[in-house]
């Protein structure tokens, strides 16, 4: 039996749409949907903070929408390969995906010749998280400080490599942020998902750790990794212990903002359901406990203004590629 709640009700059966070709009304094809399951996309692998929202989302999605929602991880290019999955699929509303905020966006004029999709062919359906970046090394890593890192690059650049999740992704733009302020220039190593890099970083691959303050703030807590810097305007809990980049003297701010994304041209009907649906989890207590939980921050912007959000990310680091190019590492 299909579960709707009062509000999506109301939406539906008020709906005005446009007789389509096949003769239904686009408010036909809302009071009929969904009548499968429904495919959410992750860009990268399983176990990280972007598929661990996904798979919890869907878990309050369901109830809203009655019907499954089959989170598939498609990894690889640094969320490039999903994000052209979703990009090209059947505009119906059977089709979800996670966007990861700032990556999404730079891809189209990084990878201008050969990237696979373009932001015209994905429409923003809300953000939902706001993740501040954080740099950290193992527990009985010797760098007790950023300028004890700072100190070890400089002595030696070979001997630091720090882990990111893909070329002008939020992880690797806040450690070239971060090479800047300090003058120096650091040695990378991309991976599908920070979950794969922090193991990596565990099992003594890699010398450091830039991801996001869900992904670190469990093995900061547990003494498995010593957190150097996070990337915000001040401490954030639960890592209070943390300092600041600024604190310290490197003026870095980063975060990754992570929300969903349709095919461009799904029925207005179909994707304001799917905002409703959205909201409606988003300000579900049980959901804001579990993203607390997980330690990962609600930011919620919904619709149009989500799609600025977006545009306006795309518009401004576009203008910093084109007068500085990052270089590739």
């Amino acid at each position: 039996m299909k579960v709707q709640s009062n509000l999506m009700r109301t939406m539906v059966l008020g709906a005005v749409g446009t007789v389509l070709a096949g003769g239904l009304s686009t408010s036909t094809l809302a009071a009929d949907y969904p009548s499968k399951p429904i495919e959410m996309i992750v860009a990268f692998g399983a176990g990280g903070s972007t598929d661990t929202m996904a798979r919890i989302f869907a878990k309050y999605a369901e109830k809203e929408l009655g019907e499954r929602i089959v989170v598939v991880n498609r990894p690889g290019a640094g969320g490039e390969i999903g994000w052209v999955h979703l990009a090209n699929a059947e505009p119906d509303g059977y089709t979800l995906g996670l966007i990861n905020s700032p990556v999404v966006e730079v891809y189209p004029f990084t990878r201008e010749e050969t990237v696979g999709y373009s932001l015209d062919e994905i429409r923003p359906l809300a953000n939902v998280i706001t993740d501040p970046g954080v740099l950290a090394v193992s527990a009985d890593s010797p760098y007790q400080t950023l300028d004890d890192l700072v100190a070890a690059v400089k002595d030696d650049p070979e001997s630091v490599v720090i882990s990111h999740e893909g070329l002008g992704g939020d992880d690797h733009l806040a450690a070239l942020n971060f090479a800047e302020e300090a003058g120096i220039d650091l040695s990378f190593v991309a991976y599908n998902g920070n979950a794969e890099a922090t193991a990596s970083l565990l099992g003594g691959h890699i010398t450091a750790f830039e991801g996001n303050m869900s992904e670190a703030a469990a093995q900061i807590q547990e003494g498995k990794v010593r957190g150097l810097a996070v990337w915000a305007d001040e401490r954030v809990e639960p890592i209070a212990g943390v300092p600041t980049g600024k604190e310290q003297g490197y003026d870095v701010q980063a975060a990754a903002s992570r929300g969903f994304a349709v095919p461009a041209g799904v029925p207005q009907e179909i994707y304001d359901m799917l905002l409703v649906v959205t909201r409606e989890v988003v300000e579900d207590p049980e959901f804001r406990t579990e993203m607390d939980q997980l330690n990962m921050p609600i930011n919620a912007i919904y619709g149009q203004d989500y799609v600025d959000f977006i545009n306006d990310s795309h518009d401004r680091l576009k203008s910093l590629w084109e007068k500085d190019p990052w270089i590739e590492q």
